[in-house]
């Protein structure tokens, strides 16, 4: 007996192996080709969204506070904006010299602002400023702080209004300051009379007080004062710690001379108090 059919076996597998070789071989083609056929792909240039950026609109812009002065202020003025920088939006801080942000405000560069703009912002004291950063259309721009320092400001001084040749004269005399308050110090009076040599009794006077003055501590927002005076027109309290007093015609305090005088009382605090009182000004 002979268990051993080798011409079986080969019959049993030769087809199966026939059909993959011809697979392989009906592959090759297709393999070969493929590098041939991506270089002969065509190749188009890239496509690339157009983006337009705007360029820095000027070199560099120098700010100041115009007006001198020696409290708060609300304004910042920037000069060297030229006509490229229309419609562009505005951002500035201010740096005091420790480096700390003391205000900052944003504006858009009005056309034809004639290279100057005022920008409004938070009240700030200019004498406290070191420096500024501005961006105009988002781009950085080099700027400058300038400020002039005001001439030291006496307590209280007089003007005559409707004098313009400068012969009818006013003086301030008996300047007091009363300093009140309980359990603690928090409230002053200040008394000045104001007065004119004149023989007529027609010199219209105005008052200018120098709250920032050591003598009289006034860093309230807002004071007191009697009816005898009311607040010059175009006061505003941007103009702190100048405050400017008229005499009324209600009460007969608008003219001095002939031997009048106008006692003028004002009263503030040291500590802000917004729970009353400003029946002369409220800048809280």
């Amino acid at each position: 007996m002979n268990g051993y059919r080798p011409a079986a076996a080969k019959s049993r597998f030769g087809p199966l192996l026939l059909a993959v070789v011809l697979a392989v071989l009906a592959m090759l083609p297709a393999l070969t080709a493929a590098p041939g056929a991506a270089a002969r792909l065509p190749l188009e240039p890239a496509n690339f969204t157009s983006v337009s950026v705007a360029d820095r609109c000027t070199e560099s812009v120098q700010a100041t506070h115009e007006t001198a002065a020696t409290g708060k202020v609300t304004t910042v003025t920037l000069s060297g904006l030229g006509a490229a920088c229309d419609g562009r939006e505005l951002e500035l801080t201010l740096y005091g010299a420790r480096g700390e942000a003391l205000t900052s405000g944003r504006a858009p560069v009005a056309t034809g602002n004639g290279e100057s703009m005022g920008v409004t912002v938070p009240a700030y004291t200019p004498a406290e400023v070191a420096g500024i950063a501005v961006t105009v259309g988002s781009w950085g721009v080099p700027a400058t702080w300038s400020y002039t320092f005001p001439a030291e400001k006496p307590l209280a001084e007089c003007t005559v209004l409707n004098d313009p040749t400068g012969a009818k004269t006013c003086e301030v005399k008996d300047i007091r300051v009363d300093a009140w308050g309980y359990p603690d110090i928090d409230s002053y009076n200040l008394y000045a009379t104001v007065e004119s040599p004149s023989g007529d009794q027609d010199v219209e006077w105005e008052l200018e007080i120098n709250l920032a003055d050591p003598e009289f501590k006034v860093l309230a927002n807002l004071a007191d004062s009697n009816n005898d005076v009311t607040l010059s027109p175009g006061w505003t309290c941007s103009s702190m710690p100048m405050l400017k007093l008229r005499g009324r015609d209600e009460v007969n305090s608008r003219y001095i001379g002939g031997g009048k005088t106008v006692t003028v009382w004002v009263q503030g605090k040291s500590v802000s108090d917004q729970a009353g009182g400003g029946n002369l000004f409220n800048c809280s």
